[in-house]
């Protein structure tokens, strides 16, 4: 079964870098099979039916010094994700969240976007900007801090790419 771990925050300009070759032989080393990595935000896809959140966190910790949060999804919920008619349109982004949204969260999120999205299987927002994501107020940072857990987004285009890698 293939999985793809969805790491929060490495890479973004000079801060909590990450080299993608020590990236791959430490989910090696952990015992994760069929380990791939798909560019520089950190997207490691493997192959395992057994998988530790925590484990995998501890891990990065050790090895970069610093905190990285971790969201694991499965091939299957990515093609789910992907079948959405929301998918389909222009500027969709995709906030993986650590867990599932309450349903007070959600009723907090209808009243406050005004973009097109849907919170799919309670723990993915899936949302199509009226504006850039760099001129939208409906970020990663602004779900994150709305839901009171961690996040991590990625677009439309990383999805099917990391699909294709799966």
């Amino acid at each position: 079964m293939a999985f793809v771990a969805l790491l929060r925050g490495i890479n973004l300009g000079a801060k909590n870098k990450v080299d993608m070759k020590s990236l791959k032989a430490l989910f090696e080393e952990m015992g994760y099979e069929n380990v791939r990595t798909y560019i520089q935000t950190g997207n490691v896809m493997f192959d395992n039916a057994a998988f530790d959140v925590t484990a995998i966190e501890t891990a990065l910790l050790e090895k970069y010094n610093f905190e990285i949060p971790v969201i694991v999804r499965s091939r299957e919920e990515l093609e789910e994700i992907q079948r959405h008619p929301i998918f389909a349109k222009e500027q969709v982004y995709i906030m993986f969240l650590a867990n599932e949204t309450s349903n007070e969260q959600q009723v907090a999120l209808a009243e406050l976007v005004d973009d097109e999205f849907v919170v799919w299987n309670r723990k993915n927002i899936i949302i199509s900007l009226s504006k850039s994501y760099h001129k939208t107020k409906f970020t990663n940072n602004f779900f994150e801090k709305k839901l009171r857990m961690a996040s991590t987004a990625r677009n439309q285009n990383t999805v099917n790419k990391i699909l294709l890698k799966m």
